[in-house]
């Protein structure tokens, strides 16, 4: 029998850090299996390799470049986080 402790959808999974450590969490409080869902994917920016755990299963919308997304939920600097589409930030907007 399997038990939900949270089902959420991740927006983007970029360097691997925050899922690592949530994973890390969720095992602590007994997780036998932990699955990820995300919207985005950036494999290229990945600094820890997600460990999955039990029969856990990695689920991708899109697989995303190393660009720079908001949009759909994704913001920077609290702007562009209500656009109804993700979209590529410019280079210039952000360095």
């Amino acid at each position: 029998m399997h038990t939900f402790l949270c089902s959420q959808v991740e927006d983007i999974v970029d360097t691997g850090t925050t899922l690592s450590s949530l994973i890390a969490n969720l095992v602590s409080k007994g997780a036998s299996s932990v699955s990820v869902c995300t919207l985005l994917d950036k494999p290229a920016r990945r600094k820890i390799q997600v460990e999955l755990v039990g029969e856990g299963k990695f689920y991708r919308g899109f697989e995303c470049p190393d660009y720079f997304v908001v949009g759909y939920g994704m913001d920077f600097a609290e702007l562009y986080r209500n656009l109804p589409y993700v979209g590529v930030l410019k280079p210039e907007c952000y360095k």
